[in-house]
């Protein structure tokens, strides 16, 4: 299922919201860049976090963003069942050269495709390395 500009504008704040939730965690803060991209500094390098709920297939990075980093943090909904709106999330952490070599060219439009790079959630979830876990209401 693709986006629409109203699930984009959801997607947008559901991404910032937890990336400040898990820069907080992880005892950082979201930079001020000219990208607006959730970066941070974090162990001397700087990374950008991408967050998706259990039934999110990919994350996505821009072209822009790639060339500045060093990781990407993922956020990632673990799948078991969640109750009581209480949600679990694991983070990951995979150079970018790794994700470099996995990423394909985002499929939700023609304009995407030219700057965007997506690359799906399991291999991220099989070949990241866990940073930590994520509790919340959302």
């Amino acid at each position: 299922m693709g986006q629409n500009k109203n699930t984009g504008r959801e997607g947008v704040v559901f991404g910032r919201r937890m990336a400040e939730l898990a820069f907080r965690h992880l005892g950082s803060e979201l930079l001020n860049t000219k990208t607006k991209s959730n970066e941070t500094k974090f162990n001397g390098q700087i990374v950008v976090l991408k967050s998706a709920h259990k039934n999110t297939s990919s994350v996505g990075v821009t072209l822009n963003v790639l060339e500045n980093i060093q990781s990407i943090i993922a956020v990632l909904e673990n799948k078991e069942k969640q109750e009581d709106g209480v949600h679990k999330y694991t983070l990951y952490k995979v150079p970018v050269e790794w994700y470099k070599q996995h990423m394909y060219p985002s499929r939700s439009s023609p304009s995407a495709a030219k700057t965007t790079r997506m690359v799906n959630c399991n291999p991220i979830r099989k070949n990241g390395e866990v940073i930590g876990e994520l509790i919340c209401d959302f």
